[in-house]
């Protein structure tokens, strides 16, 4: 096992679920992870968060991410630290980027879970869950989805190194 890779990525795990559950915990569901940006007296906890946990699992998900496929791994961190660095979306000059960014991300994050791993189980019965209970908030439990699973994918591999 890589020990500073498994470190590195169970910190940005935990920094993203400290974030999250504070958010949950004080505002409530957000419709979207972004959102939260705009229901948060503190601007730049959601920047600082996302960048942060996006720095720290940079490396490790380069070191196991087979070269043939390795800019789909490049792809997801740069789209995080594009969505850290223009967080309201909702601004004209910021939309673009961060709207552009997130898409990327979700994209690249799906295809390097089905290169990797399989399936994404944890995706798709977050992405069924919100369809089916929660359509509101659907973009947001598709995101929590696709994140977990990539944390947990993440861990899985590295611990089996």
């Amino acid at each position: 096992m890589m020990i500073a890779d498994f470190i590195c990525v169970t910190l940005s795990c935990a920094i993203m679920t400290l974030y999250l559950t504070a958010y949950i915990l004080n505002v409530g569901l957000p419709s979207s992870i972004s959102e939260t940006y705009y229901h948060t007296e503190a601007k730049w906890l959601f920047p600082t968060s996302t960048a942060t946990a996006g720095a720290l699992a940079l490396v490790p998900l380069m070191n196991i991410t087979p070269d043939s496929y390795q800019f789909v791994a490049f792809f997801i961190v740069v789209s995080i630290l594009f969505v850290a660095a223009a967080p309201a979306f909702r601004e004209e000059l910021t939309n673009m980027v961060h709207s552009g960014a997130a898409i990327i991300l979700g994209v690249s994050a799906f295809a390097w879970l089905i290169l990797t791993s399989g399936v994404p189980y944890i995706a798709i019965t977050a992405i069924l869950a919100g369809l089916l209970f929660d359509r509101r908030r659907f973009v947001f439990w598709l995101e929590v989805g696709l994140l977990y699973n990539l944390y947990t994918s993440l861990i899985l591999i590295l611990s089996s190194c």
